[in-house]
């Protein structure tokens, strides 16, 4: 009697099963990780604008050459992206992106187009740091930063969002943040916040609509 209850016990263990439930589990989970980034990366303030709640204007932020401001690139078409240089996955896929763009460019549309990545990050992210993560991606592409509050201030005129987040390291922290490419016009006019999603194509088709 004994031997038959160990037999079924044995029978309703099945540790093939076990390991395909945990699978399926770890895959859940990272679907939902996944899905929280893609939400984030299109997420906006509910702050956003200025003062006259208009959206864009202009700025005065550092980079390892000096001041940088959005009335220096007055008649090209500016791009601005909100990212960091510790981010794991979502601003390097960006960058990459609006380095395909630049090379869809002429030589002569690209002496009018100045994309702009504005640190998040200032406590970690130097204006000589951001020189070199940069380049890395596109010799065209300039990074810039401010104090804490400066970017603060810059990202809800823009409509950008991010907040700092922990990780397992209690030293460490990452941003949930916005993940879009405004598009500023010849004017200094925010035209476009094109999504996360936004192809090279589709962001050099953009970009051409303006030049």
């Amino acid at each position: 009697m004994l031997q038959g209850a160990q037999n079924s016990s044995s029978e309703q263990f099945n540790p093939r099963f076990v390991l395909a439930i945990v699978g399926l589990v770890a895959l859940a989970i990272v679907g939902f990780l996944i899905a929280v980034m893609v939400i984030t990366a299109d997420e906006s303030r509910r702050d956003a604008g200025g003062e006259d709640g208009v959206l864009g204007g202009d700025f005065l932020l550092q980079s390892n050459y000096g001041d940088v401001a959005l009335s220096d690139y007055r008649g090209n078409v500016v791009v601005l992206y909100f990212g960091f240089m510790s981010c794991p996955e979502v601003c390097p896929t960006s960058m990459s992106m609006i380095s395909r763009t630049l090379e869809n460019l002429s030589d002569q549309e690209l002496e009018k187009v100045q994309p702009i990545l504005v640190s998040i990050d200032p406590e970690r992210d130097s204006p000589y740091e951001l020189a070199k993560f940069v380049r890395h991606f596109h010799p065209k592409i300039i990074g810039v930063t401010g104090t804490t509050e400066e970017v603060d201030a810059l990202a809800r005129d823009y409509g950008a969002f991010f907040s700092a987040v922990k990780t397992a390291d209690p030293d460490d922290y990452v941003f949930d943040h916005t993940s879009r490419y405004f598009v500023i016009n010849k004017q200094g006019e925010l035209v476009d916040a094109m999504r996360h999603s936004t192809t090279a194509n589709e962001l050099t088709a953009r970009i051409r609509t303006l030049l």
